[in-house]
């Protein structure tokens, strides 16, 4: 039989035992809860950047989708601006895209058609739009070429140059591509270009500086003016996914 003292371990063992898995409990749900109060968070701020900045929010999402094909991209959600690399695209002083830039530009298309329907009128009613809640749209996408200011020895010049690389660019990404049949609330197309030359260099760098040899992508989103309880309501809902 079993002594006294064997019994009174046995249970003192017991104990000990229910003790640290209580605590290991008490643990986990507590990283539990802190994780949720967390992700809450984080959801929070998103919705109400997404309702105070809606174009910096809807430049982004773009741009991180465009990131993942040309990594150098630049994304300045202050201004709606995605800055393609030039060099990826172009040879000095051409407006024919290199060889391996037209395959860059259709995978750009697909990511863009994995993010962009959300955000187009005539696509989202197609959509499950969670990273949406606020219903912004896209009224534009403007295809902008740029140069720098050194001149070009050819007819037209840095202006015919750099509408060239935009066109270029707007074959490659956008004609025969399902984004050519994207609309705007007004039922029209939703991508344009246009060519600046020299006259919009980079904030903060010299206008002769080969930077300046690019082609953006504006985003230019449709008004839609939204009040603090609208705001209110919608992140609730959005919360409560």
């Amino acid at each position: 039989m079993a002594s006294t003292a064997d019994l009174m371990v046995g249970l003192l063992f017991i104990f000990i035992i229910m003790v640290a898995f209580l605590a290991h409990k008490r643990n986990t749900e507590t990283e539990a809860l802190a994780a949720e109060a967390k992700a809450l968070a984080t959801a929070a701020q998103e919705a109400r950047t997404a309702f105070s900045d809606p174009r910096g929010a809807v430049t982004s999402a773009i741009g991180e989708q465009i990131r993942q094909t040309l990594a150098t991209v630049r994304i300045d959600p202050s201004s709606g601006i995605i800055s393609l690399p030039e060099d990826v695209l172009f040879d000095l002083g051409s407006s024919t895209l290199k060889p391996a830039a037209q395959p860059k530009l259709i995978e750009v298309a697909e990511k863009l058609g994995t993010v962009l329907p959300c955000f187009v009128a005539n696509q989202r009613k197609q959509q499950g739009c969670t990273n949406n809640p606020y219903g912004h749209e896209v009224e534009t996408i403007f295809i902008e070429g740029h140069t720098d200011n050194v001149p070009m020895l050819r007819d037209g010049g840095n202006t015919k140059l750099s509408l060239d690389r935009a066109i270029s660019v707007s074959n490659a990404l956008v004609q025969g591509t399902p984004l050519a049949g994207y609309r705007n609330d007004q039922e029209l197309p939703l991508f344009s270009y246009s060519a600046y030359a020299d006259s919009r260099p980079l904030k903060g760098i010299a206008p002769s500086d080969g930077r300046n040899r690019r082609v953006d992508l504006r985003i230019v989103l449709t008004y839609r003016p939204h009040d603090e309880a609208d705001f209110l309501e919608r992140m609730g809902k959005h919360l409560s996914r």
